[in-house]
């Protein structure tokens, strides 16, 4: 993996279903050899939740709610619980499953790819650790969440700043590729992101109490607004620093696009995002 050549890909202002077709896309090219290892940076327009693979939206979410706030659902490749993707950089990264020195354990794996996201924030000057859970608690909280929302809790190897979440990443292996993505929220609005989910009024007070004391955003931690090109930036160097990479850019070819397109129409199918 390391001393290696990966494409790097910006893609800003994507639908959710464009979002979610270009990651899997990727993995596909990459897993066929088409495409070198991919780092992606990018953004949401508009606003939207993803929810998890296995993830029971039709449960958890509030369909009314989710209107009345314009805000979309897509469904995930990768596992885990919904994100609410508003003032953020996303990333993926994205490699072969046969490639050298990557794990096979996947929360080995899932470790050593989030080095470079650590270093990203190390970069800005943000002392972001790996959280480990280590009491009987912690690990029972993440067998039996308390709530839908990704951020609620750390797992293992998340990313911690005293001991809060700062960044919410998941992993899969799909047909020869490793994909991971993550978010890197630059502010939260817990108001909005509550009120999307189905919970009785008392229940969503709690849940929204004791989410604060478990997640931050870059600008609280940082204390002054950042922009997603500067978090980019420090990525691409976090990943670059921990990898020892060089970067190329990403061009699909007609045929790449086409696919990406294909992709799409599966992305926004209900069908897709709610069937659970």
């Amino acid at each position: 993996m390391n001393g290696t050549t990966w494409h790097l890909l910006t893609t800003k202002d994507h639908t959710p279903a464009e979002n979610m077709a270009i990651d899997e896309a990727v993995a596909t090219f990459v897993a066929r050899g088409e495409l070198k290892p991919t780092l992606r940076f990018y953004s949401w327009a508009p606003h939207a939740i993803s929810v998890g693979r296995f993830q029971r939206a039709t449960r958890d979410l509030d369909r009314a709610r989710l209107k009345t706030n314009d805000i979309p659902v897509v469904r995930r490749l990768t596992g885990g619980r919904a994100v609410l993707h508003a003032d953020e950089l996303t990333y993926s990264v994205i490699l072969p499953e046969t490639m050298p020195s990557l794990p096979t354990n996947v929360i080995e794996s899932y470790r050593l790819l989030t080095e470079g996201v650590r270093r990203g924030y190390q970069s800005l000057g943000v002392p972001a650790e790996f959280s480990v859970p280590l009491t009987d608690a912690d690990r029972e909280a993440l067998r039996k969440p308390k709530s839908a929302v990704c951020f609620d809790a750390a797992s293992y190897y998340e990313l911690a700043v005293d001991g809060r979440k700062i960044a919410g990443s998941a992993q899969v292996r799909h047909q020869g590729a490793v994909l991971q993505h993550g978010s890197i929220p630059l502010s939260i609005d817990d108001d909005v992101l509550f009120d999307c989910f189905s919970m009785e009024a008392d229940e969503k007070a709690r849940a929204k109490e004791r989410f604060s004391g478990k997640a931050v955003a870059l600008n609280e931690t940082l204390g002054r607004t950042i922009a997603f090109d500067e978090v980019a930036a420090a990525f691409t160097d976090g990943f670059r620093d921990a990898f020892d990479l060089t970067f190329e850019p990403l061009v699909f070819t007609d045929t790449q696009q086409e696919t990406i397109r294909q992709l799409v129409l599966k992305y926004e199918s209900d069908d897709w995002s709610w069937k659970r």
